[in-house]
Parts: C-alpha cells; sequence; structure tokens
C-alpha cells in the first residue's frame, strides 16, 4: 500500500474529491483526518473510509477557520504522532456575473479557497520538518489558468493557488517538503450534478472543448492526488498537474 504508515490532513472531504481521495487514501493505508463543514456528507465519508486500511478521525467545522486548523492538527497529532500529507481542497464557489458579486462573496472565495490553504500549510509545516519531510497537495483548477464567465472569484482564487504552489515549494524544498496543486478539468461531482440538473445546457458548454467529450470521475482526481502524496512522485515540487481531459489543449 502507497501509504501505508503515512498521516494525512484533508480539507473539503465531505463529497466530491475530497471525498473520493479520502477513500483512495485509505484503501492505501494511510491515517486519515478529514474536516468539512457538511457533517452529513462527512458523515459519509467517514462510513466510506472506516473500509479502508488506515485510522481515522473527522472534524466538523469551516476548515478556513484558524482555530479549527489547530484544533484538528493538535488532534492528529495526539492521536497519529506525525503528520506527513496535506491536502488542501476546501472550496467556496459561487456562480454570479462579476458585476454581481458582493465585496463579502468576493472575501469569503479568498477566504476558503487561498487563505485556508495558506495558513493549514503553514501550521502543518512544523510538524512535516519534525517528520523529515512532507508532501502538500493544493486543489486548483483549469480555471486558474483560463476564464469562465460567472466565475470570477473562483478563477481569481484558483490562480493564486497555482502561483502560491511554487513559492511555496521553492521556500520549503531545504525541509524535503514537496508542494504541487492539482487542476482538474470539469469533474462529475455532486455540485456539477446539481448544476446541469438545474440547467442542461451547461453540460453541453463544459464539455465542449474537452477532447474526450466527458466529464471526469472524482476518483480519477484522487489517484492524482494519491501519485503527488507517495513516493512515486518523490522528485516533483512546484508542479500545477492539469487533469482536465484535454480541455487545455486548445
Amino acid at each position: 500500500m502507497a501509504l501505508n504508515g503515512k498521516t494525512a490532513i484533508l480539507s473539503g472531504a465531505g463529497a466530491g474529491i475530497g471525498a473520493a481521495t479520502a477513500r483512495r487514501f485509505s484503501q492505501e493505508g494511510a491515517n486519515l483526518a478529514l474536516i468539512d463543514l457538511d457533517e452529513e456528507a462527512l458523515a459519509n465519508t467517514e462510513r466510506d473510509c472506516r473500509k479502508g486500511e488506515g485510522s481515522l478521525l473527522t472534524v466538523c467545522d469551516d476548515a478556513s477557520n484558524p482555530d479549527a486548523m489547530d484544533g484538528l492538527i493538535a488532534e492528529t497529532i495526539a492521536r497519529f504522532g506525525q503528520i506527513d500529507i496535506l491536502v488542501n481542497n476546501a472550496v467556496y464557489r459561487v456562480h454570479k456575473p462579476f458585476l454581481e458579486i458582493t465585496h463579502e462573496e468576493f472575501q469569503r472565495s479568498l477566504e476558503v479557497n487561498v487563505t485556508s490553504y495558506y495558513f493549514f500549510a503553514q501550521k502543518v509545516v512544523p510538524h512535516m520538518i519534525e517528520a523529515g519531510g512532507g508532501s502538500i497537495i493544493n486543489l486548483s483548477s483549469t480555471f486558474g489558468f483560463v476564464g469562465s464567465p460567472g466565475l470570477s472569484p473562483y478563477c481569481i482564487s484558483k490562480g493564486a493557488v497555482a502561483n502560491m504552489t511554487r513559492t511555496l515549494a521553492l521556500e520549503l524544498a531545504e525541509n524535503n517538503i514537496r508542494v504541487n496543486a492539482v487542476a482538474p478539468g470539469p469533474i462529475e461531482t455532486e455540485g456539477m450534478r446539481a448544476l446541469i440538473e438545474k440547467d442542461p445546457k451547461v453540460l453541453e458548454m463544459r464539455l465542449a472543448d474537452v477532447p474526450f467529450h466527458r466529464l471526469g470521475k472524482p476518483e480519477e482526481i484522487a489517484r492524482v492526488c494519491l501519485f503527488l502524496a507517495g513516493d512515486a512522485s518523490s522528485f516533483v515540487s512546484g508542479h500545477n498537474l492539469v487533469a482536465d481531459g484535454g480541455f487545455l489543449t486548445h
């Protein structure tokens, strides 16, 4: 098992890519510390992960809350003794035209999608140094490289994640800590399905520039996260790994 004996913290673990990654890491033997604001969704992920090989703890709280970060990290160290992997996956996404975005919505996008990633990493890194190294994985997006109507705060925040990943990778290399990002294309998450149910044209629009002509599966992104978390990617750092079915090829 690729992550046997490793301990991973995952934010936004209740659904979609976060839940799929938690399940995969559990199957690969990792001890997991999961945080999500949705109690029911987190409970579902916890139930699935109980079938895996590693041990598990969960916290229902806002991953952008510094006190919640501190509490989860302290509990993780008390329970497992070390932290080897951090997956920053919490997300806030608002669908509105640029002229209708409020100051609060924009600030919340930055708070969850950027600030929480930065400070979760800052709080975890001392424990990774103590463990001899580690892997930080930030969830970015293809919309961190291109724009999309109605998603301006999300696109801006994911562009910030891409460059945050590069600069932290540079600064933390001397501590044997790798920092990478995953940039998914359109993925069949619960949120995507809800959008398609509301407006079937969303599916046609999202697939128009995907050469594979299908949505990706959360499990496919989880496998990318597994690669970046484990020893198979030991010489990979500062990379934004695009998994988009070819969306960015044209």
